[in-house]
């Protein structure tokens, strides 16, 4: 193994992991995918991907997770289903992570003002915010997901369950739209679709079946 290898794993298992990544601020993940992106390229952490190495394989999925673009997210897509569930946990924050950070500055700050007036319960407000957002970003999953929460807890479930298919129009493995999907049936006594979609979404990622299903059952 080369030393640049070496090196991807040694950071990988460095940095790696759900409580080193959340606290980060701005300036040291700017240092990191820096760092990742002087040794690599997107093409070669997609081609490593391949590799017979667990280890090459985990801390390539890592490292697009930094660098990588929105078109890496369908790319990224069907790991989500790996036998390796390293893998699997990786890709999942990958595609989470490439998701927020290609965002632009009035994309984020404008999402956060809409969470903060559904934290207060302004619904009326959120209504009006989330629709611009869906208006102005129609091509990025999170606006159209932050419209279904919108309209979920304000009872709107047609509208949440029009938008959770636009979701899966535009990105097919977004196993939380399909969640939203089947609470959305959930509630209003569909059973028999809700537990569809329950299945569909643990199709798309095994592991969600703990985290976001149970509760629903």
């Amino acid at each position: 193994m080369n030393t640049r290898l070496t090196n991807l794993i040694s950071f990988y298992n460095e940095q790696s992991g759900p409580a080193r990544r959340d606290d980060r601020c701005r300036d040291e993940s700017k240092l990191i995918s820096k760092s990742i992106s002087e040794d690599y390229s997107v093409c070669t952490l997609r081609r490593l991907i391949f590799s017979r190495d667990a280890q090459i394989r985990r801390a390539a999925v890592w490292g697009l997770g930094w660098i990588g673009q929105h078109s890496e997210c369908r790319f990224l897509g069907p790991l989500l289903r790996d036998p390796d569930a390293a893998i699997r946990f990786e890709a999942d924050r990958a595609r989470e992570q490439i998701l927020l950070r290609v965002r632009s500055l009035w994309h984020r700050q404008f999402a956060e003002q809409i969470e903060d007036s559904m934290a207060d319960s302004h619904w009326t407000s959120a209504n009006r915010m989330v629709d611009k957002l869906v208006a102005t970003h129609a091509e990025h999953p999170q606006s159209w997901l932050l419209r279904i929460s919108v309209r979920m807890c304000t009872s709107q479930l047609a509208g949440a369950i029009e938008d959770c298919r636009q979701v899966l129009s535009i990105d097919r493995d977004c196993y939380r739209a399909c969640v939203m999907l089947g609470q959305s049936y959930w509630f209003m006594q569909r059973t028999s679709v809700a537990k569809e979609c329950f299945l569909e979404a643990a199709r798309i990622y095994p592991d969600c079946t703990s985290n976001q299903l149970c509760s629903q059952r």
